[in-house]
């Protein structure tokens, strides 16, 4: 066991220990060097021999998505082997259930979407990694309302067998996951045969309240329970001990799932469990179609993987009878009303054609506008006539396609992907036609490219599916598909994909820029650089030139300081080639943040630098890039200059437009007290600083991934002491 202080490569300080389990002991440490706690965990003996044998401990490093714990480092200190993860704040499930017993089923619904899609990320690397352990215990809610899947398998992630297990988890691991069938009886606390209890249809009738946790199931006409018993505990029998594997995971969400929405645990003893469908819950024929899916005994009859159980999700309304009925009569209903619309749709036709040309010449007009407003990088304008577009044919999709650009194009990629998550799911529109297709494929498109911004690269591809699906010919989204396996390491599904898009007729530039791409992940960067420097001298495609260039600018980055000069020079004359274009804004933004990381690097030229960023940053802000990280950098550099009510203003306008974010007021809490300390003693006042501190405290709550939040709270704490406040 470590104690605290503990120091582990020189950079990890052990703070305590939290958990323990079949993987090994977990402890909260402080990672010195990126100021950020951190979760070390000392992976148990039986593991280590597969860590130390096996080459692929990479992989899980490059693990990066929104709902995973991201993995720093993998270490060896003392004969020992520990993991570096996210330190995720928040509440676990499993206390989140004691405290409200059960879940409502719209909220688990969300969760179990958040969670198919970790599962689709992490079945999808190569090869897939196995969590091994869900359980309500292994998901944190966090401050923000999102799920955080931790404490996965670690060796699961290196045994081709699949065979690998630290243990079981009764009530949530699946047979297979038992390593033999005794261990399978003792976990289950089996009673000598004929001495179970039964539940009967009078039970059921009872509700969730009259139901025995270890009650078994009878089965339907025909057989009795005994029989169903004995045939189950054949099957139970066959399936113990063949080891886990991706649809292993599938059962263990189910029963998670299951738990969340009856309050109740699963039986540890499989014949025991009692049908969600028994509890009367509202949960839609969908769900309840998707839940039985995952809790088969037999992994063949479950979903195979968690993309599967993703796409189930996603398309739950199909499943529902409504939809189905609805379907159904939409067909009788366009026979029976033929006859009686055409005889009316001949006497209007004259007047009515002239009236639809009209609006579908003015909605095209309208949607061109804007595409051209965007290109100029005059955002209000191209707003106001997406606007025009919507209110002209508010059920043709164009618009929304332009619309979810416009997001994207300012920069809030969260934004972009809230916004064409709700038009997915809630459309406005119909598409009719292959040119609605296209667009919708778009719009997919558009999503993916938020997710690699936010360098979500598993979702981006995910998004790309669904593009290519729409429209199998467009060139170009087999291009960024490869490029979002390559960033996810993924380097020969990365050139299948590139293969696919050549086939379609993809453009040299857009050759190279894949190239680029896999070269840059596979740290070749001066291989790299070669095929980014051939797509930026050789394309025409606007958006194609701006990737090549901040990917070629990431080369500088991953190279250092010493090349920030080359840098700066690079991303000038690369600004002054797009001024005033959509792409001349992304490069404006890069150049803004090297001037400000040169100001940090030397001390002589620092106030000329830090100018040339605000002067970059203002122009953004002032074109409507007003994004909270735009306004924070803003506020810094103001404050770093001694312009303290100017940095004041802006922090303000932060907090009034991002009200439930606790930044802005940490932000001005920093400021004043800085404010302060440039006062002689006798006039100094701390009441506004305490005042910011307060809000910032009381929006921040219980989380402690902020440092600066930490040194704020010491530094009220020194003035107490020290009788300011």
């Amino acid at each position: 066991m470590l104690r605290k202080g503990t120091r582990l490569n020189d950079t990890y300080i052990i703070e305590e220990e939290i958990g323990a389990g079949g993987g090994g002991v977990v402890y909260k440490a402080y990672h010195e060097r990126l100021k950020t706690w951190v979760v070390v965990k000392q992976i148990r003996e039986k593991v280590k021999g597969i860590l130390e044998s096996r080459a692929e401990a990479d992989i899980l490093k490059r693990i990066k998505h929104t709902y995973l714990p991201r993995v720093y480092d993998f270490l060896e200190a003392d004969g020992e082997i520990y993991t570096v993860m996210d330190y995720v704040p928040g509440r676990s499930l499993d206390k989140v259930l004691k405290e409200e017993k059960k879940i409502a089923p719209g909220q688990v619904l969300k969760w179990a979407e958040q969670l198919a899609e970790a599962l689709a990320y992490l079945h999808g690397q190569t090869p897939p990694i196995i969590h091994s352990d869900i359980k309500p215990a292994n998901i944190m809610l966090t401050p923000e309302g999102n799920i955080c899947l931790i404490d996965f398998n670690i060796s699961l992630a290196f045994d081709s067998g699949m065979k690998t297990s630290t243990g079981t988890s009764g009530g949530y691991s699946p047979p297979e996951q038992y390593g033999n069938i005794g261990g399978y009886r003792r976990s289950a606390g089996l009673l000598p045969a004929g001495k179970e209890p039964v539940f009967t249809d009078e039970t059921a009738a009872a509700g969730p309240e009259g139901i025995d946790e270890d009650a078994t199931v009878t089965v339907s006409a025909g057989k009795t329970a005994e029989t169903k018993e004995t045939e189950t505990a054949r099957e139970i029998e066959n399936m113990v001990g063949r080891g886990v594997d991706e649809r292993s995971d599938i059962y263990s969400l189910g029963a998670t799932l299951y738990h969340l929405l009856t309050g109740v645990k699963p039986d540890r003893n499989f014949e025991k469990i009692v049908p969600i469908d028994r509890y009367g819950l509202n949960l839609g024929k969908g769900f309840l179609v998707i839940l039985r899916k995952m809790m088969q005994l037999r992994p063949e009859d479950r979903y195979q993987n968690g993309g599967e159980l993703l796409y189930a999700l996603q398309h739950i309304y199909e499943l529902d009878d409504e939809y189905k009925a609805y379907r159904a009569g939409r067909r009788g209903l366009k026979l029976l009303t033929a006859a009686l619309w055409i005889a009316g749709i001949l006497l209007t036709a004259a007047g009515a054609g002239l009236r639809v040309r009209e609006l579908n010449t003015s909605y095209n007009r309208s949607v061109d506008a804007a595409e051209t407003a965007m290109e100029n990088g005059d955002f209000e304008a191209a707003r106001g006539y997406v606007e025009t577009a919507k209110a002209t044919l508010p059920g043709r999709i164009q618009a929304y396609e332009k619309e979810a650009l416009l997001l994207y194009r300012t920069g809030d990629h969260e934004g972009t992907i809230r916004y064409i998550s709700d038009i997915i799911q809630n459309p406005a529109y119909a598409v009719k036609e292959e040119e609605d297709k296209k667009a919708l494929a778009d719009i997919y498109y558009i999503a993916a490219h938020s997710y690699m911004e936010m360098e979500d690269y598993s979702n981006a591809a995910l998004n790309l599916e669904k593009a290519v699906r729409l429209d199998p010919t467009n060139s170009l989204y087999f291009r960024d598909y490869a490029i979002s396996q390559a960033k996810q390491g993924k380097t020969e599904e990365a050139e299948a994909c590139l293969e696919e898009a050549v086939k379609l007729g993809l453009g040299e530039d857009s050759i190279y820029m894949v190239r680029g791409e896999v070269s840059f992940v596979q740290n070749r960067y001066e291989e790299a650089a070669e095929y980014l420097e051939q797509a930026i001298s050789t394309s025409t495609d606007g958006d194609l030139r701006k990737r090549a260039v901040l990917l070629y600018d990431d080369i500088f980055r991953e190279l250092g300081d010493a090349y920030l000069e080359e840098e700066i020079a690079f991303l000038e004359q690369e600004e002054s080639r797009e001024s005033g274009s959509a792409a001349g804004m992304n490069l404006t933004e890069r150049l803004a943040d090297a001037y400000a990381r040169k100001a940090e690097a030397d001390g002589e030229s620092r106030e000329e630098y830090y100018r040339k960023a605000l002067d970059r940053f203002l122009a953004l802000y002032e074109n409507g890039y007003t994004t909270r990280q735009m306004m924070e950098n803003i506020a810094i550099i103001r404050q770093a200059l001694g312009e303290y009510d100017q940095a004041e203003e802006m922090l303000f306008a932060m907090a009034e437009q991002y009200p439930d974010s606790y930044i802005s007021y940490k932000r001005l809490a920093y400021l004043e007290a800085e404010r302060q300390q440039e006062k002689e003693n006798q006039e100094r006042d701390y009441s506004r600083m305490k005042e910011y501190y307060d809000r910032a405290r009381e929006l921040y709550g219980d989380q402690d991934t902020d440092q600066e939040m930490q040194m704020l709270d010491n530094l009220i704490r020194d003035l107490k002491d020290g009788n300011w406040l």
